[in-house]
């Protein structure tokens, strides 16, 4: 159902209800229109208005926390990435080959997720073997990089 029909729903309750009880008024007996039956039902409705405020206060609360977790991890990945790339940056001009596909993926990933042409329920497609690859790659270069610090220290 849309929102649309669900507050018109809603409305055609409440209003039905007022309704209701200003027709039924007139046939109550007077016991029940003094000031005490009066105060019953204020406390009554004050006490449904308390629990709906505290419901509601704590489905924002959920939303926000969850949010700021989505948040907090894009934050975190993001930054994880940019390290990475710069310490690939570190080992030199042969690294080029390894950071341009995580560029592209990256870039990708971003199309995907932030593309207005896509439902929000879009699924990113799996690497195909791309992750791995890279994976190999960044470990050859930390070897490269380990055995040719050997063989300095060696040569001292």
């Amino acid at each position: 159902m849309s929102s649309i029909s669900i507050s018109s729903i809603v409305f055609a309750c409440v209003f039905g209800g007022a309704i209701l009880g200003m027709s039924i008024r007139a046939v109550l007996p007077q016991q029940h229109l003094n000031a005490d039956s009066k105060d019953v039902v204020k406390l009554g409705m004050g006490i449904v208005a308390t629990l709906s405020a505290l419901v509601l206060s704590l489905l924002i609360a959920s939303a926000k926390g969850s949010y700021d977790a989505q948040s907090t991890e894009l934050t975190q990945m993001s930054a994880k990435v940019i390290l990475l790339d710069r310490v690939l940056a570190h080992y030199g001009p042969e690294t080029k080959e390894t950071r341009d596909p995580l560029r592209g993926s990256v870039a990708r990933v971003l199309d995907q997720t932030w593309s207005r042409g896509h439902s929000s329920t879009s699924q990113l497609d799996a690497p195909s073997g791309g992750a791995e690859i890279l994976v190999d790659k960044i470990q050859a270069f930390a070897r490269r990089k380990t055995t040719g610090n050997a063989r300095c220290k060696l040569r001292r």
